[in-house]
């Protein structure tokens, strides 16, 4: 009797703060969303920075450019991830491809050949883990030892992806190579991305 007492008053002390509880996420939640305003998806690779573009000159006419894309939150369905993994990899591509167009303007260069391209996306999964409560009745969702008090362990999963590309491109590519032209390219991309941006997650 006195164990199913200490239930009953546990049960009903967490259904009058749990929705406090919630309303406190939230606060917390919203708070560190407005803390972290979205920043452009084109941006150098600086110090500290979870994503953009680096690049560094191999020879005289050949560049290496990688563009490291942010981590985006993924859906749970395969399918649905498939496809958020191709849109991480195409606009990583772009974005490598518009610093490339960049660097061909910047060397008076008026076209320029993609020689070799890796595309490659990262998944990673987190787990965050709540303490456990104690007392709690038999049955509490996700226990890690069963069904028993005391070590009911709950918790969330999330999965991330991100995209990393890597172009080395030739600035004087030969008459039989599949030039891109610079200042054409350069400017549709910037159209499309220039005011995209990314908020941290």
């Amino acid at each position: 009797m006195q164990g199913g007492l200490q239930n009953a008053i546990f049960l009903d002390m967490r259904k009058k703060l749990l929705p406090i509880t919630i309303l406190l996420a939230s606060v917390i939640g919203l708070g560190a969303c407005q803390s972290a305003p979205p920043q452009p998806l084109f941006r150098p690779l600086e110090s500290g920075a979870a994503y953009g573009y680096t690049d560094r000159q191999i020879d005289e006419t050949h560049w290496e450019v990688t563009y490291t894309g942010p981590r985006y939150r993924s859906s749970y369905g395969d399918n649905s991830r498939k496809d958020e993994s191709e849109a991480a990899r195409t606009e990583a591509y772009d974005l490598a491809l518009w610093r490339a167009a960049q660097i061909a303007l910047e060397q008076k260069k008026p076209r320029f050949a993609v020689v070799s391209e890796r595309r490659d996306v990262d998944r990673s999964t987190q787990v965050d883990r709540y303490p456990s409560y104690p007392y709690y009745p038999y049955g509490y969702r996700r226990s890690f030892w069963g069904y028993w008090p005391n070590y009911n362990d709950d918790y969330s999963v999330r999965s991330y992806h991100d995209a990393m590309v890597t172009l080395t491109i030739d600035l004087n590519p030969p008459a039989t190579a599949q030039a891109i032209d610079a200042k054409e390219t350069a400017d549709r991309l910037e159209a499309q991305y220039a005011f995209k941006t990314w908020r941290p997650t």
